[in-house]
């Protein structure tokens, strides 16, 4: 008589027969293949939908204590400009704000600051027509869990007529991925320069402008001294 062990032969050919602890076996290696197959499939498309509502919100990725951290929102407003920022304890920052870099100058000319609270906020560069007086301004509001500020300075009319015309404009400053720098170094947030006329053949790299660029600029400096 032969055990399950053994190979039994018919007719000249081997059948193996297989245990039913071995039947088990085979069946919990498949069980366990498929779950993980599944668990995977669920966690990239997890992953996938992650990346997608981060990029949608403007995900901030971690900084150290000794650095700011700033990334680019989305906007689906006209001359509106959203961004995320984190800053340590100390110092104190402030968003500089301005609408030109004047010829011959090695950064744009500040019109007024804006001051951060510490941690986490969210900092709207606009340009807009006021309602209240029906006049074009440059505004910058910062919103954070101790409440929102605002502040705005009129247009030279030079500049608010280039803002409503269509142009070619040059991005740069802080992007869709997190800009994390040190503490004491001031960020660039803001650089989109608007090209009109002869003004859009003349570009420039690290050297000044040969003459007044307009354009909508901010930066996150820390809150020490003058602008």
């Amino acid at each position: 008589m032969l055990s399950d062990n053994f190979d039994k032969r018919t007719n000249g050919k081997t059948r193996l027969q297989i245990s039913l602890r071995e039947l088990l076996l085979i069946m919990v290696v498949v069980a366990m293949g498929a779950a993980w197959a599944l668990t995977r499939s669920q966690l990239q498309k997890s992953d996938s939908e992650l990346a997608k509502l981060r990029a949608e919100v403007g995900f901030l990725e971690p900084s150290t204590a000794d650095q700011v951290a700033a990334v680019r929102l989305p906007s689906n407003q006209p001359l509106t400009y959203r961004l995320r920022i984190r800053t340590p304890d100390h110092p104190r920052y402030r968003v500089a704000y301005s609408s030109v870099w004047e010829k011959d100058s090695s950064g744009p000319t500040w019109f007024a600051a804006a001051p951060l609270p510490q941690g986490e906020s969210v900092v709207i560069v606009r340009v807009m027509k006021d309602p209240r007086d029906e006049r074009w301004k440059i505004t910058t509001l910062v919103q954070s869990d101790a409440g929102t500020k605002r502040i705005g300075t009129v247009l030279p009319d030079e500049h608010a007529a280039i803002f409503r015309q269509t142009a070619e404009v040059i991005s740069a400053g802080v992007g869709r991925q997190t800009l994390a720098i040190d503490k004491a170094k001031p960020l660039r947030l803001l650089d989109e320069k608007w090209l009109v006329g002869e003004g859009g053949l003349m570009l420039y790299g690290d050297r000044p402008p040969e003459r007044d660029q307009v354009g909508i600029y901010a930066e996150l400096q820390p809150d020490i001294g003058t602008l």
